[in-house]
């Protein structure tokens, strides 16, 4: 095992920060005496690359200067390839479909003790909400049928209903959360009945 340290100035601005340990094997580090976590860069998926390289260092943690950076290496990891990097996240996304129901009661107390208060309006829908400061701008993908992808790629299904943007775009623009409602109400039709249906969003926050 090997004991590294540096010392390191906190990033300007607001935005996440994130200890990229891309060039190094395993062990675990600390940053000012918290733990940022264990790591095991070495270990790969099965197309080669590191489950994960990025790990989080919650600004709270820092100071504006000589934060200490504490590693705990336990291979072979090369300390100098280390960066410390700043996230911005300027999309937002979200997959929600027909089947994903909310919980179908919550819970109160009184004296008696717990009570279930079911909610029977309750209905799937898309969350999205930018960071501080700043506002959905653009609907860059919106489809409600059966959209095939994910937050990092989107492509339309056989079913789609083709007014999806524009539904999405009057509930979402200027607007800096939105939430809309997964059903063939929301959307005015029922694009292919009998068939579950999703709703899947991709919006750019500025």
């Amino acid at each position: 095992m090997v004991d590294w340290q540096a010392l390191f100035d906190e990033p300007a601005g607001n935005d996440p920060v994130a200890l990229n340990l891309g060039s190094m094997g395993k062990g675990e580090a600390w940053v000012n005496g918290e733990s940022i976590g264990r790591y095991w860069v070495s270990f790969h998926t099965s197309d080669g690359n590191p489950s994960q390289k990025r790990y989080h260092v919650p600004r709270s943690f820092l100071k504006p200067k000589d934060n200490l950076l504490v590693l705990l290496e336990e291979e072979n990891g090369y300390p100098l390839g280390i960066s410390l990097d700043t996230i911005s996240r300027t999309k937002v996304c979200g997959l929600v479909s027909e089947s994903h129901l909310p919980p179908v009661c919550g819970t109160r107390h009184d004296q008696s003790g717990e009570i279930c208060q079911r909610n029977p309006d309750r209905r799937p829908n898309v969350q999205l909400q930018c960071p501080p400061n700043s506002t959905i701008s653009k609907i860059l993908f919106a489809s409600f049928g059966t959209p095939s992808g994910d937050c990092e790629s989107q492509a339309l299904g056989t079913c789609h209903t083709s007014n999806s943007r524009a539904i999405v775009e009057k509930e979402c623009l200027g607007k800096s959360k939105c939430s809309i409602i997964v059903s063939s109400h929301t959307f005015g039709d029922d694009p292919c009945p009998g068939i579950p249906k999703a709703l899947l969003v991709d919006a750019q926050c500025a």
